[in-house]
């Protein structure tokens, strides 16, 4: 019977706020920040990203409160609207980290074919190695990407290739040297 009475308390809450009353939707924060935050914890243990996530849940539940149903799991709402704010923030970061190493691996890449990178950096021998493990056509594309700064275009009319075969091979052959350079990392002890 108790469960009843919240769900009751909680659909008047929701009317309330539904007709502009602030104080019923911070008696609704009052009942499910702590589980809300616990359910966001779970997903996403970042501490600032806690409480991030369940302020924006709070927000956009709000902002959105006419488009939810009063006699329904306010509480199970708000974690839909946190789990897609969670999946959200996980796309960013994961799409800022490929970001970022697609950059330093261009940047390696060019540093190293210009010869401008310090010579007594592990990471620079373990490029330099798996550069020079590549067949000569391999290096002749990333010689004129990087050091000639060639376009997609000028690099096709060279090989003889299409410019989607230039995206398509510079895309294999940096995945190579990546692949080449952190199995070289992994194998050196005193970089771990």
């Amino acid at each position: 019977m108790e469960k009843e009475e919240e769900k009751e308390a909680e659909s008047e809450l929701v009317l309330r706020v539904q007709k502009g009353d602030l104080d019923a939707f911070e008696q609704l924060l009052e009942l499910h920040s702590s589980h809300l935050r616990a359910f966001v914890a779970m997903k996403l243990p970042v501490p600032h990203l806690i409480d991030e996530i369940a302020h924006e849940t709070f927000v956009f539940s709000h902002r959105h409160i006419m488009d939810f149903k009063a006699g329904t799991d306010f509480g199970k709402w708000l974690r839909a609207i946190a789990f897609n704010l969670i999946r959200k923030e996980t796309l960013r970061h994961q799409r800022l980290a490929r970001n970022k190493d697609k950059f330093l691996e261009h940047h390696l890449v060019q540093q190293s074919l210009r010869g401008d990178l310090s010579p007594d950096l592990p990471l620079v021998n373990f490029l330099e190695e798996c550069l020079n493990r590549l067949p000569e056509q391999q290096r002749s594309l990333l010689d004129r990407k990087y050091a000639l700064s060639e376009s997609s275009r000028e690099i096709a009319s060279h090989f003889g290739q299409s410019e989607a075969w230039v995206r398509t091979t510079l895309c294999r052959v940096r995945t190579s040297l990546r692949q080449c350079i952190e199995q070289k990392i992994s194998s050196s002890p005193e970089l771990l």
